[in-house]
């Protein structure tokens, strides 16, 4: 073994180790009836960001829905939100809010499937052109 290698097992070894489950007072936050984090809460609160990203998504679908309904006629708008399973009051036929595909969209449009494709790709067009680069963006945080 090297002197080098020997030292850094040396320095290695006098580090401190913490264990996880140790408590952890924070003077900055104020503690909830004496109840102190562990080192495994703070970390896991540094890398949880599930509920910031679901209100983000949740934000951004809204915000995209009330744009398909302000640049787009009502059945239009309707017919993309089934087609991408953003439509929350077709639940009753979407349980999962799943995209559906052409033929599902037109049964429940009650229009042929050329149709409605017709009228999907003219609305996709429409909404590009209208929205410009904010489009990708949407696509972006949408997958």
């Amino acid at each position: 073994m090297s002197e080098l290698q020997l030292e850094r097992c040396l320095t290695a070894m006098s580090q401190r180790c913490y264990s996880l489950d140790q408590q952890i007072a924070n003077p900055l936050k104020p503690n909830d009836h004496g109840k102190e984090d562990t080192m495994y809460d703070m970390i896991e609160s540094r890398t949880d960001d599930s509920d910031y990203s679901s209100l983000k998504h949740k934000m951004l679908r809204e915000e995209l829905i009330s744009t398909l309904y302000r640049h787009l006629s009502e059945e239009e708008a309707r017919l993309l939100l089934l087609r991408y399973g953003l439509d929350e009051s077709s639940s009753q036929y979407n349980i999962e809010n799943k995209p559906l595909t052409i033929a599902e969209v037109s049964r429940m449009a009650g229009y042929k499937p050329d149709k409605v494709r017709r009228i999907i790709n003219r609305s996709l067009k429409h909404m590009k052109a209208v929205i410009g680069n904010e489009w990708i963006e949407y696509e972006r945080e949408l997958q």
